[in-house]
């Protein structure tokens, strides 16, 4: 199967890193040569030495990126009207049969499949996890159909992940849960109920039978400073404001932002970060005092 990524960001990279994994052959499209190239390096390293390094292929032309392609996925960072139009500027490159998928998890797919001739094969496509997760949001806009449907399932499970069929609404199911949980923990975190490290053992999952990826057996807390708190405020703001205030951003989560602790790319954010690693909780990290520490008069 030829899949066309356009997008060279992270996500783009990625989604690209998956399918060239399961054994597709992968076009990324980027309108920076440079980046692109970057971003093919990066996947031949995780890649390592395996002969799946010669199914990836780059390119700065929207033409050449999706001719002949089975499935087109747009993992570009843009607004809902730059997804749309082009979204809609790639239908008129490829056959009636291809399938087109958003890859951004903050658009409406609905909305985006409106600017199509053939809006019914319009799908969203969101990597949980990523880049290894073992989990695929398959979203169903309105004008999505059944065999549209089915062909996504089709190529999530090809990629040897599990797909889960949601409808299109804000933050689909695995953000809105994620970020939901995220807030509650630096809420924890803002009444002194716990300690960093203590509120994210209760929250910590494994998978695989205590396999499962790093990233999956961090707790909340972790999991945001990798991802970066600016973009977990971004994340939670967008929600607030489509959904309610149940996702209002925390105070403290907002301080952080405006301080420049957004995590682990700046070494300090609910974690101190040393060699890519979460040492100790980053101030504030309340300790649940004793009656004996406790200062009683």
């Amino acid at each position: 199967m030829i899949v066309a990524v356009l997008g060279a960001g992270q996500r783009g990279r990625d989604i690209a890193q998956r399918c060239v994994r399961a054994g597709h052959d992968v076009r990324l499209r980027g309108r920076d040569a440079t980046a692109v190239m970057d971003r093919i390096d990066e996947i031949e390293r995780a890649l390592g030495e395996t002969g799946d390094r010669d199914r990836v292929d780059g390119t700065t032309g929207l033409e050449s990126a999706v001719s002949g392609a089975d499935i087109v996925v747009d993992a570009t960072e843009r607004d809902t009207d730059g997804h749309r139009e082009l979204v809609a500027e790639t239908e008129t490159m490829v056959g009636e049969d291809v399938l087109l998928a958003v890859g951004e998890p903050t658009v409406s797919v609905t909305a985006v499949a409106t600017g199509l001739r053939a809006p019914d094969r319009a799908v969203g496509l969101h990597l949980v996890d990523p880049p290894d997760g073992d989990t695929v949001e398959v979203v169903i806009a309105e004008q999505t159909t059944g065999r549209t449907r089915d062909r996504a399932v089709d190529f999530v499970e090809s990629l040897g992940a599990t797909p889960i069929v949601v409808r299109d609404t804000p933050g689909f199911a695995a953000m809105r849960l994620e970020l939901a949980t995220v807030a509650e923990a630096i809420r924890m975190v803002e009444e002194g109920v716990a300690s960093v490290r203590e509120i994210d053992r209760a929250f910590e999952r494994d998978g695989a039978g205590g396999h499962g990826a790093p990233e999956r057996r961090r707790g909340p807390l972790a999991r945001a400073d990798r991802l970066g708190l600016e973009t977990v405020l971004s994340g939670l703001r967008d929600l607030s404001e489509r959904l309610d205030a149940r996702f209002e951003p925390p105070e403290l989560l907002r301080r952080k932002v405006e301080d420049g602790q957004i995590g682990a790319a700046t070494g300090e954010g609910f974690y101190v970060w040393e060699n890519g690693e979460p040492t100790t909780g980053a101030d504030p990290d309340p300790k649940v005092p004793t009656r004996d520490e406790s200062d009683i008069r």
